[in-house]
Formats: C-alpha cells, sequence, structure tokens
C-alpha cells in the first residue's frame, strides 16, 4: 500500500521522499528542505497516537534535546506540527550503522569499545546535567558514523521516546515499558526512570560490546527482567579471558542492581573509562581520505533565472511566428505576464532567500548559545561531582574516625577505673606512675582524634558549601538557558513563519508561471518553426514541472 504522505511538503519546507523506518511512536522519512537544498531525517508522530497529549509530549522532549546541543547527540534542526496536526521532528540524516549491527558481527576489543563507550558517557553527561534522561538506551539508538576522517563516530538517537511510549498506554500503575535486554532493575519493577537507569542500560551494551553476548538471557520478557532484578551478571571475563581488570570492574559497577551502588554519574564513569583507555590504548584513528571531488557536467539554469530566460525564448518565438507584430491579443498578454511574473518571483525568491539566511543565521547562533551554556554546565557538574565523591570519602572518614574517638575514650576510662583502684588501694609506686602515664598518652589520643574530626566536619562543611555554591551557579545557567532558548524559540518560530509566507508566495508565483507558459505552448502548438526553440529551451532551462508540450514542438517528432 502506498504511503499517502510521501511526496508531501511538510510546513512548505520540506519534502518526504523515503521512508526509511517505522516503529511504535514514529514514522522516520528521508526528506529534502526544500529552502536550502539539504538532506534530513524526519520523525513523525503516527497519526494513531496523534492525540493532543501525545503531541505535547512528543514536542516536548523535542524541545528538551534540542537543548542539549552535544556532538554525540542527534542534532535536531527544526519540530512543530502542521497545519493538520500532525507532529514532527526533523534530525540530521545520518550514515553509518548502528551499532548492534556491529554488535552482531562479535565481541570488540576493549580498545574499540572503550571509546564508543566514551563518547555514549560524554553524551549522557551532557543530556543528564539537563535533566533529559534516555530510558531506552540500547545498541539500536547508537549510531557509528565516520566523520572527519574519524571512524566509530558516535550519535545517540530517540531520547525520551520510551517515555512518551509509556505515555501512550492506558495500563495500570506500574506497568513497565522499553526493552527487557537493557532495562535497570528499578524499570523491570515499573519506577520512573533517572540517570542511574541510563548508566545500567549503558553497562548492558558495553557487556555486550566486549563479549558477543548480553548478561541475562532468558525464555521471554518476564524471565530476563527477573534475572536483572535478582541474578549477578556473569563476569565478562568468563568470556574475554584476559580482559584488563579495570575493564570488567567498569561493567560490573554499571551493573549494580542498587542504583546507589552505581557511578554517582556519568561524570565519574568517564574518569574509568579514560583510565581504561589510556591502559589499552588504540592505534590512531584510521583516517580516510576525503572522496575526490567529481567533475560537474554543464547544469541547467534553475530558479528565477530560469523564467526570465524562458520568457525571452517565447519572445523569441512570437518575434518569428509573428514578425510583423501582429501577435494575438491572448499571446501578448501571457507573454507580458509571464516578464512581470517572472520578476515578481525574482523578487519573492530574493525576500525568501533573505529571511531563509537570517533564519539559519539565527540558528547558529542559538546553537552556539546552547553550547556555550551546556559547556559551561557541564564543567560545573563534573566539579559537584567531584565534590560530592569527596565528601563520601570524607563521610567514611568521620565514621571512622568516630569509631576509633570512641575506642581511645575507652582506654581513657578504663585507665581512670584502674588509677582509682591503685589509689583505693594504697599503691603509689610504678603501676601507679605507668596507669597515669597511659591515662596521659590516651587523653593526648583522644585530643587528637577529636581534633581531626572538628577539622574534618569543618571540611565537609566547606565541601558542601563550595558544591552548593556550584549548583547554585549551574541553576543559574540552566534558568538563562531556559529563559534565553524560549525567547530565541519564539524568534525562530517567527522567522520560520515569515520563511513560509514567502514560500507560499514564491509557490502561488510559480503555478501562476507554470499555467502561463502552458497558455503560450498550446498557443504555439502549431507551429513547428517554434520548435528549435523550444528544444534549445529545453535544453538550456528545461520546462516546468507538469507542462504539456504539444507534439508539433516536442522532441519525439526527431
Amino acid at each position: 500500500m502506498a504511503d499517502p504522505l510521501l511526496g508531501r511538503v511538510i510546513n512548505r519546507r520540506y519534502r518526504l521522499e523515503e521512508q526509511l523506518g517505522s516503529g511504535g511512536m514514529g514514522v522516520v522519512y528521508r526528506a529534502r528542505h526544500l529552502l536550502i537544498d539539504r538532506i534530513v531525517a524526519i520523525k513523525i508522530l503516527v497519526p494513531g497516537k496523534n492525540t493532543d497529549h501525545l503531541r505535547a509530549w512528543f514536542l516536548r522532549e523535542a524541545r528538551a534535546v534540542n537543548r542539549i546541543n552535544h556532538a554525540h547527540i542527534v542534532d535536531i534542526h527544526d519540530y512543530g506540527e502542521t497545519d493538520d496536526g500532525l507532529a514532527y521532528l526533523v534530525m540530521e540524516l545520518l550514515d553509518g550503522t548502528p551499532l548492534n549491527e556491529v554488535i552482531a558481527r562479535g565481541p570488540m576489543p576493549v580498545s574499540r569499545a572503550a571509546d564508543i563507550i566514551e563518547q555514549c558517557c560524554a553524551a549522557l553527561a551532557r543530556a543528564h546535567d539537563l535533566g533529559v534522561i534516555h530510558r531506552d538506551l540500547k545498541p539500536d539508538n547508537v549510531y557509528l558514523l565516520e566523520r572527519g576522517g574519524r571512524q566509530d563516530f558516535v550519535k545517540i538517537l530517540d531520547f525520551g521516546l520510551a517515555r512518551l511510549m509509556q505515555e501512550t498506554a492506558a495500563a495500570a500503575r506500574g506497568a513497565v515499558f522499553g526493552t527487557p535486554e537493557y532495562m535497570s532493575p528499578e524499570q523491570t519493577l515499573g519506577a520512573e526512570a533517572t540517570a542511574a537507569s541510563d548508566l545500567y542500560s549503558l553497562g548492558v551494551v558495553f557487556y555486550e560490546m566486549l563479549t558477543g553476548k548480553l548478561p541475562f538471557e532468558g525464555p521471554g520478557r518476564s524471565a530476563v527482567m527477573e534475572q536483572h532484578r535478582s541474578q549477578p551478571p556473569v563476569p565478562p571475563s568468563r568470556h574475554v579471558p584476559g580482559l584488563l581488570p579495570l575493564g570488567e570492574s567498569i561493567v560490573l559497577k554499571l551493573l549494580e542492581k542498587e542504583p546507589s551502588r552505581r557511578y554517582r554519574d556519568a561524570h565519574h564513569l568517564l574518569e574509568d573509562v579514560k583510565a581504561l583507555q589510556r591502559q589499552a590504548p588504540r592505534n590512531p584513528w584510521e583516517t580516510t581520505a576525503e572522496p575526490a571531488a567529481g567533475v560537474r557536467g554543464a547544469a541547467r539554469v534553475g530558479g528565477v533565472v530560469a523564467w526570465s530566460l524562458r520568457a525571452a525564448m517565447f519572445a523569441r518565438m512570437l518575434a518569428r511566428v509573428y514578425p510583423t507584430g501582429d501577435v494575438p491579443r491572448n499571446l501578448a498578454q501571457a507573454l507580458d505576464q509571464l516578464w512581470t511574473m517572472s520578476a515578481q518571483a525574482a523578487r519573492a525568491e530574493g525576500e525568501m532567500g533573505a529571511d531563509a539566511a537570517k533564519l539559519e543565521a539565527h540558528e547558529r547562533r542559538a546553537r552556539d548559545f546552547r553550547g556555550q551554556v551546556g559547556r559551561r554546565i557541564e564543567e560545573l557538574a563534573r566539579e559537584v561531582s567531584h565534590g560530592r565523591r569527596r565528601i563520601t570519602e570524607l563521610h567514611e572518614r568521620r565514621v571512622h574516625l568516630a569509631k576509633l574517638v570512641e575506642e581511645a575514650r575507652g582506654v581513657v576510662g578504663s585507665l581512670r577505673g584502674r588509677i582509682s583502684q591503685l589509689e583505693l588501694a594504697g599503691e603509689m609506686g610504678a603501676p601507679l606512675r605507668e596507669a597515669y602515664q597511659a591515662l596521659g598518652a590516651a587523653e593526648a589520643r583522644v585530643a587528637a582524634r577529636e581534633d581531626e574530626l572538628e577539622d574534618l566536619n569543618s571540611r565537609i562543611a566547606a565541601t558542601e558549601a563550595e558544591c552548593a555554591g556550584l549548583e547554585s551557579q549551574s541553576r543559574q545557567y540552566r534558568e538563562q538557558l531556559e529563559h534565553n532558548a524560549d525567547a530565541m524559540d519564539a524568534e525562530a518560530a517567527s522567522l520560520r513563519k515569515r520563511v513560509s509566507e514567502r514560500t507560499e508566495t514564491a509557490t502561488r508565483i510559480e503555478r501562476a508561471l507554470i499555467d502561463t507558459t502552458q497558455v503560450l505552448l498550446d498557443g504555439l502548438g502549431d507551429r513547428p518553426e517554434c520548435r528549435e526553440i523550444v528544444l534549445e529551451t529545453q535544453e538550456l532551462v528545461g520546462l516546468p514541472p507538469g507542462v504539456r508540450v504539444p507534439a508539433a514542438l516536442s522532441r519525439k517528432n526527431d
């Protein structure tokens, strides 16, 4: 059955040319941006899911991901709704290989797997810093490209779509959605996904890359989810003898059942992954030569220049057919209209091009702004991650030190009791002196440990205050990003509307130009002396689509 959306132009800008794939929530198309001739991918929310509630979710998730602006997350160029209510998302078209296809070829060397995980970590760190959770991270959603001569350049897709799928189901509270093989234990219980859930899923992906196997497999969805909750994974070194201990440690820490026992955040994980990369050095990334530029043949003239040339060609035809100037009124008027509308088309194209350039410049400034603020938030989050881990270490040290203080106080108490007994017994010799000496030493140890404990408390308080200050700065940057992004989105929407209006005007003029061209061709259709000029026109600029060339003027008469 033919896809009714193929060939449709979405919001007067994107023509759908080919269906690339479909899923539970959306259909992805290859499309062409008609104003700047860019090939893009468009995801359209499937009509059956296109309720007001889900459209709002779809667009909100698109807006959130658009603000992440990270090199390893698929670029979102545009999003919105059509006049008839179709929600769409415009993304870069990826020319690469999904990670699941690469994994299917067998286990990867640790250096290659660590390189891919490092890029995923960097992307997740930025997303989590901005409050965006993926919720369904798996190899199908990780694409490997060749970019700038670098192999395995990562792009992560479909942030937030698992949440959208959950919203579609009129199911009981606690129902479970997602891909069982990559779900965290808490997700299998119906709990809301968190950053720690994404890290668990990344651990499953890392395990699978290293071993070629999933950590948990079973006869059905329920069996796999139960294994995530209760069964420890087989250490990857059992499948890959000689695996670096740090590699195994990273995987097993990511696959901890309790979220609190996993990495604190993606920044923490990134530090260990980079340490692993240093232990397992890889060859420099392979580089490939840029493809040689092909030699282009003579190109046809297009756009409004073509219409001016067509008008000139029709003027030549009329002059040849009516050398005395007695051109029929309808043909003379059609030629005048062709010249007038060619000028109008030139003006409309110029205005449309200027507005499209403004829009592109605005979008570039918006991306740069999001990138700058996002990087600053990431830097602050990295410092907070360090600080919070330091606080955890200091708290652990404090617990240990408090125990030592209590033990030392117990010794002091015992010695005082011993001294009292000796004094009551009238002992005034060496045993009493030794007891007092031991008491002095024990009290000194207590005082030293108490001073150390007080210093530790001060360091904890100072680090807490430092982290609170960094978190306050991060909140301010996020608020700045939100506030400015709202203003930028509003301006972009205004510019897109203006470009759409210009496009509609240009389209209307072009339709009129095509109709006028048909009038002229029909009027000259029985004059074979025009055939040579018609063929010359076709060779130089072509005739507009949909125009019927009369038989006497057609190339078929050769």
